[in-house]
């Protein structure tokens, strides 16, 4: 007779090799599938740059995937009125966030309002990025142009052969790209002697498009900030995988950019390689470096003056992988 196998040693064997397999199959990203209780997500305002447009398609793809809700949160975008600045609002208490451009958030902290960029969008100034699409439509698409064509056509009867000849028009389509460049948000409301100077080449680089907090709101409420500063990193990189995908959410909620989806488009492409430079490690984070240069070069053409303007104007606290 072959000696029986003890059971009770089988069953612990089973059980480690069961719970190896699960811990191994847990080694790759962890994946909130957490659905928050209705009523429970924390509500924040969010004040963008201007109209909505492509450079904000990561925020809005943030909203359409689920990772704001994933992280309990009920984002409200607010487009600003004419006049109105995202900066401004935020030191106002008006709304929690705002997206700006570098030389506002200098700007308003030379006037002493405490506010800190905490994460930078797009690592260029916009109007040095060159958006090329396709012209003709209000979508963007190729254009259509007419041309007159000869076509004959030769008919034969019992009593005689007859030809025709007939003009007609044809239509031809084009393809010429159309270029289209940009204004950094708040343009309009800097000094125009800062307009002026960015209007020729020689000036520093700073960030076209930042994401804007009260130093207050990052002491008492950095939880909650950084849970929408993480939530938006995953839907940068998501826009970055699909940017068509990405600009059809945009639509979807901004129903008025559907003529204009091939721009759209075009404007994501080209912003891609400066949302998610080469030299970038982790989404939204700034150079302090960058900031005291262009800060530097603001002061030398006597547009700060406050000495506190400069210093600690931007965070990467709040970033993935950053800050405690």
């Amino acid at each position: 007779m072959k000696p029986q196998r003890n059971r009770a040693s089988v069953a612990p064997k089973a059980a480690i090799a069961a719970l190896a397999a699960l811990l191994l199959a847990g080694c790759g990203e962890i994946k909130n599938t957490i659905t928050p209780r209705p009523g429970s997500a924390n509500t924040i305002t969010v004040v963008l740059a201007g109209p909505p447009n492509a450079f904000d398609a990561g925020i809005y793809d943030a909203q359409a995937l689920g990772f704001f809700k994933q992280t309990d949160l009920d984002v409200r975008l607010v487009t600003p009125s004419a006049g109105q600045d995202p900066v401004l609002m935020v030191h106002d208490n008006q709304a929690l966030l705002a997206l700006s451009s570098e030389p506002n958030v200098l700007l308003h902290r030379n006037e002493d309002q405490p506010v800190v960029a905490v994460a930078a969008i797009v690592h260029a100034p916009l109007q040095r990025i060159t958006i090329t699409a396709p012209r003709g439509g209000p979508s963007g698409g190729a254009g259509v142009g007419t041309a007159g064509a000869t076509t004959t056509a030769t008919t034969t009867t019992r009593r005689r052969k007859t030809t025709h000849t007939t003009t007609t028009s044809a239509t031809t389509t084009t393809t010429a790209p159309t270029t289209t460049t940009l204004s950094d948000p708040g343009a309009t409301l800097w000094p125009a002697s800062l307009q002026q100077l960015l209007s020729k080449p020689g000036y520093p680089t700073y960030n076209g498009l930042v994401i804007v907090a009260r130093k207050d709101s990052i002491v008492n409420n950095a939880p909650l900030l950084r849970r929408f500063v993480q939530a938006v990193a995953r839907g940068y990189r998501a826009a970055r995988a699909n940017p068509t995908r990405a600009i059809t959410n945009l639509i979807a909620a901004v129903p008025s950019l559907a003529p204009q989806q091939t721009l759209e488009t075009a404007t994501l492409q080209a912003a891609l390689p400066y949302i998610f430079p080469a030299h970038l490690k982790v989404w939204g984070y700034s150079r302090a470096r960058e900031w005291n240069a262009f800060g530097t070069w603001l002061t030398s053409n006597h547009l700060l003056a406050n000495a506190n303007a400069i210093t600690d104007a931007s965070t990467n606290e709040l970033l993935p992988g950053q800050g405690i």
